[in-house]
């Protein structure tokens, strides 16, 4: 690879991870090409890419970026898998995949602005999805206030139900 191609994949490399949410560097030595495809279709479906870089060309892509701190990592083979959006839809797809490759194993990650160690990537997959934390934090705010408005309507409830009965007695 010239000098000229070089330059063009860190800066493809970098256009691609501009705006990147979670990213994984992964050890992809010992899993065949059929077995990296398997993973990219996997990821691809998750709006997520995996691509197998060397270091050097890394290092400079990530330079200067919010990724940069994944540096110390960029050590023997590499890929990184990158996407935006929610950080545990690619953790949940690479842990259920290194399950089965007992030879992937993820080095690093960054995940809303937080380089995280090869463990902390991992535990993300046992996080669950932004849409169901969203959800069950909706649940906690609106449980309180569904108690509130049954304490406050309950007396005005008693209040109508006296006025009735007596509108019956007289009526």
């Amino acid at each position: 690879m010239n000098r000229v191609e070089k330059a063009a994949v860190i800066e493809e490399l970098r256009t691609a991870l501009t705006g990147t949410t979670v990213a994984m560097l992964a050890d992809p030595q010992g899993l065949t090409m059929s077995e990296l495809t398997e993973l990219r279709a996997l990821l691809r479906q998750q709006r997520v890419t995996l691509q197998v870089v060397k270091n050097t060309l890394a290092r400079l892509a990530t330079a200067g970026t919010v990724l940069e701190g994944l540096t110390p990592y960029l050590v023997g083979s590499t890929a990184i898998i990158y996407g935006k959006g929610d950080p545990t839809a690619p953790a949940k797809l690479v842990a259920a995949f290194g399950k089965t490759k007992p030879t992937f194993q993820i080095k690093a990650g960054f995940a809303e602005g937080m380089v995280l160690t090869g463990q902390d990537a991992m535990a993300l997959a046992d996080l669950p999805s932004r849409e169901v934390l969203a959800a069950k934090l909706a649940g906690l705010v609106q449980s309180p206030l569904r108690g509130l408005v049954s304490v406050l309507y309950g007396p005005l409830r008693s209040l109508l139900m006296v006025l009735e009965a007596v509108k019956q007695q007289k009526g």
